[in-house]
């Protein structure tokens, strides 16, 4: 039973940070982003890289936290100054793109196979990480939340016309968030490889981008604690489905797309009756102040 408590805790702490991150783009800046396991799998693949070329665990830890923030600018630099529509439409191709391409060069992780990277032995010390990575990226998060940035990224998401009459450069203004986010989805990949100690890319689909998309939903966009309870329910829920296969008797990959059914039916249920999802955003007052 503690093996199964400290299992779960690491799972909803790594996935609570793709959360957060995630909720930087779209609950913050409006910024829909359908790849966002884009950084999350560069993050996983670079330690498996620098592991297959003999590099220490930190060269995997300092490339994976570069090549997530340079993939994020890099795919930002065609879509900058576009609607948003086209940045969901970039991130969702490039995703798949580095996927693909990790499936059909195997001399970079394996390909298809995969790659086996250092694990950490001891699961208490794994979920001491996990829990460590969520403390950073949710102190990160509340601080812009509740900052003048945070602020303005709001308005930049409601109308990005106001956000560049007030001085603003809405452009500018998405590269703070790509950097950040980014940052913290790659760092949660380095350490989701070595908790794991394995990579291949099978584990880096769209399906995974949506499964942090139904927390977001469900928790509340633009809502932190709510993003945090959302992820808590959607891994748990997750997890325990492997014991209803065993209960029940049904194979475990049918019940394995019946949870991804499912998930699909929450994000449709929550944008039609509660689009604010369990936990609503906080809205912010602001008094004005006489000069």
């Amino acid at each position: 039973m503690l093996d199964f408590l400290v299992f779960a805790v690491t799972t909803v702490a790594i996935w609570s940070v793709l959360g957060l991150s995630l909720n930087l783009q779209f609950g913050l800046t409006g910024l829909v982003n359908f790849g966002q396991v884009l950084p999350f799998a560069l993050g996983a693949f670079a330690v498996a890289v620098a592991a297959s070329h003999g590099f220490p665990v930190w060269a995997g830890l300092i490339a994976g936290a570069l090549v997530a923030i340079a993939a994020g600018l890099l795919v930002l630099l065609p879509v900058g100054r576009l609607a948003q529509d086209y940045w969901a439409l970039v991130t969702l191709g490039a995703g798949e793109l580095v996927r693909l391409t990790f499936v059909n060069v195997p001399g970079l992780a394996g390909g298809v196979d995969g790659a086996s990277v250092p694990r950490i032995a001891d699961p208490k010390l794994a979920m001491a990480l996990a829990l460590a990575l969520f403390a950073v990226a949710l102190a990160l998060t509340l601080l812009v939340d509740r900052s003048p940035l945070g602020r303005m990224l709001r308005v930049l998401r409601e109308d990005p016309v106001l956000a560049a009459t007030l001085g603003r450069r809405p452009p500018r203004l998405r590269a703070v968030v790509i950097v950040v986010s980014w940052l913290l989805a790659g760092l949660t990949g380095v350490l989701y490889a070595h908790v794991i100690g394995y990579v291949a890319p099978p584990s880096f689909t769209v399906a995974e981008t949506f499964i942090v998309w139904t927390a977001v939903v469900l928790g509340g966009p633009g809502s932190v604690l709510g993003v945090v309870v959302g992820t808590a329910v959607v891994q748990l829920l997750s997890i325990s489905t492997r014991f209803f296969a065993q209960w029940s008797g049904l194979p475990f990959d049918l019940v394995a797309n019946l949870r991804l059914a499912l998930f699909g039916l929450v994000l449709i249920l929550m944008f039609l009756f509660r689009p604010e999802g369990l936990i609503p955003e906080r809205k912010v007052k602001t008094n004005a102040v006489d000069p």
